[in-house]
């Protein structure tokens, strides 16, 4: 059964019930799968936890957030 493993910042509940829910649909039509088939794992980091440029982003004083473009 085809599993999606996300690393990021920490969500909310909803936006997490959201994001889920987008992945199982996106994944279940690629694959041609049924949602119950489809397993979303979604590993939360802290801001303490994750560096960026050598720099903590706890120490850049604003929130993790995906850059795009990069």
């Amino acid at each position: 059964m085809p599993t999606v493993v996300i690393e990021g910042p920490q969500l909310s509940l909803p936006r997490k019930r959201t994001l889920v829910r987008d992945l199982t649909d996106l994944v279940g039509s690629a694959y041609e799968w049924p949602a119950e088939n489809i397993v979303v794992i979604l590993r939360e980091n802290s801001n303490e936890n994750v560096g960026r440029g050598g720099i903590l982003l706890a120490d850049r004083g604003r929130p993790a957030r995906a850059v795009r473009g990069e």
